[in-house]
């Protein structure tokens, strides 16, 4: 498979050079590669991704020593062909100032990842957050719990399958400022015409 080069086509990208040192150092540990709006995703297998962050962390070519975040995309219709959730990754590089993506797809029945904090330390609340948000459990996290969500709430409402037991809204109270100007008759308060 050719790299992905960046769109001055003359050098590859630093999120390239990752893509084709994993293809070198670790070939079985990519699934797929390719770049989308000037950064290069990587998808790799769950049980390869300590292995393949330690490696662009450490690695002369790659030094993304810097995890910009962590959060999952849940695709519940597209199981069971694909597992339902990518949990993505992304890490900056500061010395070659790019960023790349891993992807890591797990299935709904069993939404588990390996933690990062021994690679990251700042991984801590990132983790905590998607495990609070979309239910994604980092396996060997020192203290994963809810960190945005109090302790006693239900689900995980970034789920699209989560249901709110909340009254719907109607989002009609100021429905007459979302009007526009000409719509508006002269007399509405707060018009100035």
């Amino acid at each position: 498979m050719s790299s992905v080069e960046d769109t001055a086509g003359s050098h590859p990208s630093a999120g390239a050079r990752a893509l084709d040192l994993l293809r070198r150092e670790l070939p079985d540990a990519v699934l797929a590669g390719d770049e989308g709006f000037g950064e290069v995703s990587i998808r790799i297998p769950r049980e390869r991704l300590v292995e393949v962050a330690t490696l662009l962390r450490d690695h002369e070519e790659a030094r993304y020593d810097l995890p910009l975040f962590v959060t999952a995309v849940d695709w519940p219709d597209r199981e069971p062909e694909v597992p339902r959730f990518d949990v993505v990754y992304q890490l900056r590089s500061m010395r070659h100032n790019d960023v790349v993506r891993l992807v890591v797809q797990v299935p709904g029945d069993d939404p588990r990842v390996p933690t990062l904090e021994g690679v990251f330390a700042g991984m801590d609340w990132h983790e905590r957050e998607a495990f609070d948000l979309l239910g994604i459990e980092f396996e060997g996290h020192h203290d994963l719990r809810r960190i945005l969500l109090p302790d006693d709430w239900e689900g995980h409402p970034l789920r699209k399958d989560y249901v709110s037991f909340g009254e719907p809204i109607a989002f009609t109270h100021n429905l007459e400022w979302a009007m526009p100007a000409q719509e508006r008759p002269p007399d509405m308060p707060g018009e100035s015409r």
